[in-house]
């Protein structure tokens, strides 16, 4: 197929009229010539009449072509193949979560890309995007449904969660300004996507979605934990009939007991296994053949570790002085507060601070520079730290701990306000508010008395106050996150520490920031740590952490977010998305123009067009 990459410019084709009707006007009838005799005949022009009059024909057509050659040489013909012939692009995205790995319910997704590859029209390109946590392009768009349709074939249900932002962000590169289609064939989940968190395609796609369909019942192991004289599974049941439940106990491989428990419509159980902590690993197992099969186990790593510790940073140093409700708080659980002044922190080394599972800043007087380099490479390297903005906090210093890329910008309230205010998770699904996902509601019974300003570039908002102010923040920081919380935690500003969702908060929190230092013992599959399969299991990894290191064991699971059985509707999903303008210079205009520059076809009109200009040259010289 024949294309132009500036066809206006065959408007000047018009111009080759300019010579015919020249010539047409230039057409006079044969002089009339009176003569006695024949003998004269051979004096008449009319003699040559007709081959004069075939000259000036093809000097007509020869001037005529010049003309049209010139506006095809402007208007850059080529042959067009691939984008640059279709008229739009249809890009299905297919969910291979492990929300679809239940009997038969990646099939039907399966058939629901195929179908929408089929329904395409003739003249789109397609192309396939198979996404969970991450999204990857597995068939670029072309004119092959069958190459199309045989990647769809070839993707199977993984282990990761839902990220609707990946498969869009995906599909708007492979869009690339174009007009176009993306099927986003899914079940809805509504972990899909987090609070706050948008995509953006071009201004011109249509978002369509092929629904899979709602989770079936299900029994999930969300959470297995090892402490010092059991081990504690907590299983959920999704569905909306009570069950009864049997787990299975594995110690390195070995069945090592069952547990059974009765779980009630939509609720959690827990179930203890005593004095199942002799051994390396463990992994709890229900048995569910009709739900989810990728959230029946869990894993974990066992003995071999102390208390973890946290470092909580101070102005004297003594948790049991300047961070009481701290101290006990953690106490109360499986985690031990180490007291760690400013000047302390400019006298330890890496490797010091490096033991900790996380940090807690509480104070940042007496801070010096050493101890502020020391804070930024723990974070950096993978580290997590809770900022408490609270009157010993110097928001100045903060930043220079976090660095520039976050951009941290903490302002202390001058003095006490009236007014209180509650708190209110912007993200219940977050870690951090875990144990409240049943009942965030408790969280809105603290009072804060008085707040600080925080914001941050590229911080996740995850609450806010009742006043609409932001109230904790997650921000990233190399390898690392902090979070940070608009008042303080020691019943000076607030009354959080006399309320019984401060443990489990703070619980929550140190697992969260230690889940992201190298020497955590639990990942999801979406943070697998570099080396470790990104799949669910016990995996032997080299710690990053400390130089010469022994290898160690951690435990690879599922993220519990998956199981949820919540969903989206169609409207919600669509709002959601941001229309962005597409830009000046589309992707089949660049590939047309890339076809063109490897053709030259302009040139050969030049040619013929010089060509031309000679002839009729020539022949006029002979003509005049």
């Amino acid at each position: 197929m024949i294309s132009f990459l500036s066809p206006l410019f065959l408007v000047g084709a018009l111009t080759a009229a300019v010579p015919v009707i020249l010539h047409l006007l230039k057409r006079e009838p044969e002089p009339r010539i009176k003569f006695a005799a024949v003998k004269l005949l051979k004096h008449a022009p009319v003699e040559n009449t007709e081959k004069h009059r075939l000259r000036e024909l093809l000097l007509l057509a020869l001037r005529v072509a010049a003309l049209v050659l010139l506006a095809l040489a402007f208007a850059r013909p080529f042959f067009a193949r691939g984008a640059a012939t279709a008229s739009g692009v249809t890009v299905v995205a297919l969910d291979t979560s492990y929300s679809l790995s239940a009997p038969g319910r990646f099939e039907r997704a399966k058939q629901l890309a195929k179908s929408a590859i089929a329904n395409t029209p003739s003249t789109d390109l397609v192309g396939v995007i198979t996404f969970s946590d991450e999204a990857e392009i597995v068939a670029k768009p072309g004119t092959d449904r069958v190459l199309a349709a045989s990647a769809v074939d070839d993707a199977v249900a993984g282990f990761g969660g839902t990220r609707y932002r990946a498969a869009l962000s995906a599909a708007s590169q492979t869009l690339a300004g174009r007009r176009g289609t993306i099927v986003v064939v899914t079940d809805l989940q509504e972990s899909g996507w987090d609070a706050g968190d948008r995509a953006s395609v071009p201004e011109g796609a249509r978002i369509e979605i092929a629904d899979v369909g709602a989770l079936p019942a299900n029994l999930a192991v969300v959470s297995l934990q090892p402490l010092s004289d059991r081990l504690v599974a907590t299983i959920r049941n999704t569905g909306a009939q009570s069950r009864d439940v049997r787990a299975h106990l594995t110690i390195d491989g070995r069945a090592a007991g069952d547990a059974t428990a009765s779980i009630g419509a939509n609720q959690t159980a827990e179930v203890t296994f005593a004095g199942a902590t002799r051994g390396n690993t463990a992994s709890v197992t229900v048995d569910d053949p009709a739900g989810i099969q990728a959230d029946n186990q869990r894993f974990a790593v066992l003995g071999g570790a102390s208390v973890p510790s946290v470092a909580v940073v101070t102005g004297s140093g003594d948790a049991g002085r300047d961070a009481f409700y701290v101290q006990q708080a953690l106490g109360a659980g499986s985690y031990r507060a180490v007291g760690v002044s400013g000047a302390k922190l400019a006298s330890m080394t890496d490797d010091q601070l490096a033991a900790h599972a996380a940090i807690f800043l509480l104070s940042t007087r007496g801070l010096e520079r050493h101890g502020r380099e020391l804070l930024a490479s723990f974070v950096r390297s993978g580290g997590g730290m809770l900022v408490a903005a609270g009157p010993d906090v110097d928001g100045e210093v903060v930043a220079d701990v976090l660095g520039s890329a976050s951009a941290l910008r903490i302002q202390a309230a001058a003095a006490p306000k009236a007014a209180e205010r509650g708190l209110a998770p912007a993200d219940v699904r977050h870690p951090v508010f875990h144990a409240f996902a049943a009942n965030a509601a408790t969280l809105g019974l603290v009072r804060f008395r008085n707040v600080a300003r925080i914001a941050g570039t590229g911080c996740q908002t995850i609450a806010r106050f009742t006043t609409g102010d932001t109230a904790l923040i997650d921000c990233a920081a190399g390898d690392g996150r902090a979070l940070v919380i608009a008042s303080d935690l020691d019943n000076r500003w607030n009354d959080f520490p006399l309320h019984a969702t401060f443990v489990p908060f703070l619980h929550e929190t140190v697992q969260y920031l230690a889940s992201a230092r190298a020497h955590a013992s639990e990942y999801v599959v979406a943070d697998a740590p570099r080396g470790a399969p990104r799949r669910p299991g016990i995996a032997t990894i080299a710690d990053g952490t400390r130089r010469g290191a022994a290898p160690r064991r951690v435990a690879i699971n599922v993220d519990p977010r998956e199981s949820d059985p919540a969903r989206l509707t169609m409207d919600e999903f669509q709002a959601a998305v941001t229309r962005l303008k597409p830009t000046a210079g589309s992707e089949e205009r660049i590939e047309a123009r890339q076809q063109e520059d490897s053709q030259h076809m302009w040139q050969y009109a030049v040619a013929l067009m010089l060509i031309a200009l000679a002839v009729e040259g020539f022949l006029a010289a002979r003509t005049a």
